[in-house]
């Protein structure tokens, strides 16, 4: 049986973007809990000269372990460094610099010391956890009669960021090794919304026991309802709403008193006779509290200024989101206003300063991987939201999986081979599809639909957009690195990216509907099947290419102009045609350039 070792969310999340996230090799300090195999802090090394088969330490990272064992309560616990592909495990020159680490640190009991390789194609074994492109494998090295023996070590994930992020409380920054009246603590500053300030302290043993909290402006602890019936994931969501049970908003804090006041007009905030119900699941996200008068729904405030345009069903559907830039988070944004209940969000990339004149990221998540502050936007809105994140490419995440457990699926992404697989997958799956796209300045955009019965993306933009390209001055694609899928970024306004988006957030809440329901949202997407002007189009200054021609007789126009284009499948189309002849997108590696190209030569 592997011995476990005990590893902080928050650290993984680190040792991901600073060495899973690059090549080989790379490295770092581990810290942590004194005497336990707990690993709660990580320095990365970033000045050290590294070589692809090659990662030395810096004079600078043993400075830095000892300023924070001085500053804080942490010990040394190891190195993390990656390994070239196919190097899952520790070299001889790795064996002999563990044995003299634990001779020069006679307090350490074991040395930690995990390998960061990029092998993800093979299952996972007993001692290692996926990060994204990358996953780490645990050992452990010890002393022994002869040397120094080293071990495989089972990591357990200790999810404290994450629990505290699902329950909407944002902490503010990751929490540091104190210790308190001699026991070593996790502790941590954050807001609880419709409460205030508190410091909270976990223990080595937490999610199995409850974490200390110490409010702002009281003098002891406050205890916590710790509801082990719950999963782990939702017992602090449990605990927060427990907390604001029977808290009234502090007319002092001016600031706190009105964001109270909101989560009271939210149902956020319920008096003290209501109570948290059990998670249906381990899927599943914190309930929202019991209603405060007898028949209200839950959820009822979200939908108290849509009620006939959207319906309430929203709570229980489920959208698929890959890309979490401007407009997949504006998308996720608004879809969590209107009411939807659950997200899957995909994205590989970490949130940059850049991304806040576009994107409805804030400062405090610079640095945090954009699906996981977009979960947090959304859990902030919506605390009772089932989100579940990847940091990570659409070519490393189970997109048949993804497909299959959503009810939607939005390609809010420039990677045209991103949009290709998540449509072709969409149509296998019977889910309907939105792929929402800027054009080069965000002067115009387009917004596909796909759908059972429809033309799949592969047949709409292999002819269409082939002509929108002739007939446009320029490029009508932005510029992107095919090395990465990333857009190339170029100046846009916030504005003209939200018009898109606008629409594309309406579209696809329509089709979250029920084919019966008749609310306004639905009827409109209802509409766009019915006449196949599955293709709209997008003109946002004035003569803007097609939109001069068609329009010039028209009075009175001058800029944000539409034109919803009506587009057929093709018989013998792999995605959309003829069910004898569609291919199973499990087997799917590149787009059909021959496929792409006759589509669009007969365009």
């Amino acid at each position: 049986m592997l011995t476990p070792v005990r590893v902080a969310d928050f650290v993984l999340d680190a040792v991901a973007a600073r060495i899973g996230g690059v090549a080989p090799e790379q490295g770092g300090a581990l810290l942590g809990l004194p005497g336990v195999d707990y690993v709660a802090g990580f320095v990365h090394d970033a000045g050290a000269a590294t070589t692809g088969t090659r990662y030395q330490n810096t004079d600078w990272l043993i400075a830095a372990i000892a300023e924070r064992e001085a500053a804080t309560a942490a010990e040394f616990k190891g190195i993390v460094h990656s390994h070239p592909a196919g190097m899952p495990v520790p070299s001889g020159q790795d064996r002999a610099e563990y044995a003299e680490t634990l001779r020069h640190n006679p307090h350490l009991a074991r040395y930690l010391a995990p390998i960061v390789t990029h092998d993800v194609e093979t299952p996972l074994a007993g001692h290692e956890v996926r990060l994204g492109p990358a996953r780490v494998s645990f050992y452990g090295a010890y002393r022994v009669a002869d040397g120094v023996e080293v071990a495989p070590m089972r990591p357990v994930v200790v999810p404290i960021v994450k629990m505290l992020r699902r329950a909407g409380v944002q902490p503010a920054a990751d929490p540091v090794v104190v210790a308190v009246e001699g026991t070593a603590l996790l502790a941590t500053g954050a807001r609880i919304p419709g409460f205030g300030a508190v410091t909270l302290l976990f223990g080595a043993d937490f999610p199995a026991t409850a974490p200390t909290l110490l409010p702002e402006d009281a003098d002891g602890p406050l205890t916590l309802r710790w509801d082990l019936a719950l999963p782990p994931l939702e017992r602090m969501a449990g605990a927060v709403l427990a907390v604001r049970q029977g808290h009234r908003p502090r007319a002092r804090e001016s600031d706190d008193a009105s964001h109270d006041a909101a989560a009271d007009d939210l149902g956020l905030a319920p008096g003290p006779e209501t109570a948290p119900e059990a998670a249906s699941g381990p899927a599943a996200g914190p309930r929202p509290p019991g209603p405060p008068q007898a028949g209200r729904s839950p959820l009822a405030p979200l939908f108290a200024r849509t009620e006939g345009l959207l319906s309430p069903t929203l709570a229980d559907r489920r959208v698929l989101i890959v890309g979490a830039g401007s407009v997949g988070s504006y998308l996720v944004e608004t879809m969590t206003r209107s009411g939807v209940g659950a997200f899957t969000i995909v994205d590989p990339d970490t949130v940059e300063p850049a991304n806040l004149g576009r994107s409805s990221y804030r400062v405090a998540d610079v640095g945090l991987g954009k699906a996981r502050a977009l979960a947090d936007l959304a859990l902030s809105v919506n605390p009772a939201a089932r989100i579940a994140f990847h940091t990570a490419r659409h070519e490393d995440v189970d997109l048949a999986a993804l497909v299959g457990e959503s009810d939607l699926v939005v390609a809010a992404t420039d990677d045209p081979q991103a949009q290709t697989r998540l449509g072709h997958f969409a149509y296998w799956h019977g889910r309907p599809a939105v792929f929402p796209g800027l054009y080069q300045g965000a002067h115009g955009g387009e917004v596909i639909v796909a759908a059972p019965g429809t033309a799949c993306f592969t047949c709409a933009t292999g002819g269409v957009r082939a002509d929108l390209q002739e007939t446009a001055s320029g490029s009508v694609a932005a510029a992107t690195d095919y090395g990465t899928g990333r857009l190339i970024a170029e100046p846009g306004l916030l504005a003209d990216i939200h018009q898109v988006s606008a629409v594309a957030a309406k579209i696809a809440l329509g089709l979250l509907h029920d084919e019966q329901d008749e609310a306004e949202a639905a009827r409109f997407a209802r509409g766009i099947l019915k006449a196949g002007t599955t293709y709209a189009v997008f003109g946002h200054e004035p003569d803007y290419w097609i939109f001069a021609d068609l329009m010039r007789a028209a009075p009175a126009q001058y800029a944000y102009q539409s034109l919803w284009l009506s587009v057929q499948g093709r018989p013998d189309c792999p995605v959309c045609g003829a069910p004898e002849g569609r291919t199973d997108p499990g087997a799917y590696q590149e787009p059909d350039i021959d496929l792409l190209r006759s589509l669009g030569d007969s365009g």
